[in-house]
């Protein structure tokens, strides 16, 4: 299973005698797996899949009237790619939507089949193009647009509505141009919002023919846009080099209410993409961000709110959930959501690169190409762990020169100087491609025990290593551990190089 749990570390045998059978095998983790996940118990799959078979779900919302989930999912390349519009009907997961077996109707980037498929609801080619999605307009506000589903092209920034009902969609223009327009985003009250990348805009939608742009302010990146449940005073502007700035009552805040930037990789499609507010974030304090960190991995990381309503508290950090993906900086997916049922969704890219050379968005055990559901806030359902401050001090070899390909993957060794788990992660280079190796995971439950890792080869690196063996080549496969321990502190990561001999 090509993820990592960030707190999935060691707990005593009294601790998995306390939790609840919801919690499945993850003692001690920073999050739940839902009742009623679609894949929960099933061998060889990830319990936080709720929808598979997605490219890169950039964007999804939830329907205010009925729950449903509406996904805007991008397209490949030209001439054959489309961008499409799937829907996810209210409680039901388990859904697959194709990619990269099909994509739109048609035929996707690779010959395989996806069984029980379901259809977009809308498609258009791409062209140089990458949806936007946004939301099931309910403002009463926007009358002649109430019930009709928004959504925009990142490029050209043209927002258009159509209809979700089972008759051919139609498609309208719904306002001027927000070129870059990198996000919807809806307050508490239901009123909608866009905010422009590039020109660092925020506009709020507002009637007209049939919509204009009310200007909120200026901002620097913005990426998205929110508010927590019952907040009408205040507005949330996520900005992609990781800080989030608060608009309350019209009025832009000079302070952050949350600055990451020193964790956050922008590079390539990389950056801080999300932010969401529980139902109870009044009283809980809580607030959940997405982002992709220094090493490109995707994050969702915990704050609690301090004293002051306009600022989290910097201490209270805490990883809820980590996902490989340092291998490629575009398909990060970006979409953090709690749903009507109270639990937070995520949504995840393939993984990167073109065509999903690893099948991830099929593979039920990986959380890319995904929608995922999970339980955020365990701390009713368990005990809490013993929380230091002091990262594990890891130590790691790896032999410089393996037989990679009778090994079937690389090895590593690792030790900590406190119970810790290590994730191994690995790449392999060969002169045309790069390929993911399959992670690797292994908690000691004692300090200095030694601990024996392998990331296993990908049908797909096999190939083409053994192809560069015949030539001749010795590729070299790339490696980095790092360590977790009971406090769901992480050790730097360590990385090491093996060269595949025959």
């Amino acid at each position: 299973m090509r993820h990592r749990a960030t707190a999935v570390v060691v707990a005593a045998a009294s601790l998995l005698a306390a939790l609840p059978a919801s919690a499945g095998a993850q003692a001690g983790v920073s999050y739940l797996i839902p009742p009623g996940n679609p894949f929960a118990g099933e061998p060889g799959a990830a319990p936080e899949v709720w929808a598979l078979g997605f490219r890169n779900p950039y964007r999804f919302s939830f329907d205010r009237s009925d729950g449903r989930i509406i996904v805007g999912d991008v397209g490949s390349s030209p001439p054959t790619g489309r961008e499409e519009v799937d829907v996810i009907p209210s409680g039901q997961g388990g859904g697959n939507y194709g990619w990269p077996c099909r994509e739109g109707t048609g035929p996707g980037a690779q010959p395989c089949t996806a069984p029980g498929a379901v259809d977009p609801v809308f498609t258009y080619a791409t062209g140089g193009t990458a949806i936007t999605g946004g939301y099931v307009v309910r403002d009463p506000a926007l009358a002649s647009l109430v019930g009709r589903y928004l959504y925009a092209d990142f490029y050209d920034g043209d927002i258009l509505s159509i209809r979700l009902d089972a008759s051919n969609p139609d498609n309208q223009p719904a306002s001027e141009t927000v070129t870059n327009l990198a996000s919807f985003g809806e307050d508490s009250e239901g009123r909608l919002y866009v905010a422009g990348l590039n020109s660092g805009d925020v506009f709020r939608l507002v009637p007209g023919d049939p919509l204009n742009l009310q200007d909120v302010g200026d901002f620097d990146g913005p990426i998205h846009v929110t508010a927590p449940p019952g907040d009408s005073t205040r507005l949330f502007v996520a900005e992609r080099e990781g800080r989030v700035r608060v608009v309350l009552n019209g009025q832009e805040q000079a302070t952050s209410f949350l600055d990451i930037a020193n964790q956050v990789s922008t590079s390539g499609e990389r950056g801080l993409l999300s932010i969401a507010f529980p139902a109870n974030y009044a009283d809980s304090g809580r607030v959940y961000a997405f982002y992709t960190d220094n090493g490109g991995d995707l994050r969702i990381d915990e704050f609690r709110r301090s004293t002051d309503p306009n600022r989290v508290d910097a201490a209270s950090q805490r990883s809820v959930l980590v996902v490989e993906h340092s291998s490629q900086s575009n398909h990060n997916g970006g979409q953090l959501q709690f749903g009507p049922d109270g639990f937070l969704y995520i949504s995840t890219g393939d993984g990167g690169g073109q065509g999903d050379l690893e099948r991830d968005a099929q593979n039920r055990g990986s959380l890319l190409g995904k929608i995922l559901r999970i339980d955020p806030d365990p701390t009713t359902a368990a005990p809490s762990l013993p929380s230091d401050r002091d990262p594990p001090g890891l130590s790691a070899r790896a032999p410089a020169r393996q037989r990679v390909l009778r090994l079937d993957g690389a090895i590593a060794y690792a030790r900590c100087d406190e119970a810790c788990t290590v994730t191994l992660s690995a790449t392999l280079r060969t002169r045309e491609s790069m390929f993911r190796l399959r992670q690797s995971i292994r908690s000691a439950d004692a300090p200095d025990t030694r601990l024996r890792l392998k990331a296993k080869l990908t049908r797909q690196a096999r190939h083409a290593l053994r192809r560069a063996l015949r030539r001749g080549r010795h590729p070299r496969v790339r490696l980095s551990l790092e360590a977790a321990d009971a406090s769901d502190n992480f050790s730097p990561v360590a990385r090491r190089s093996v060269r595949a001999r025959r």
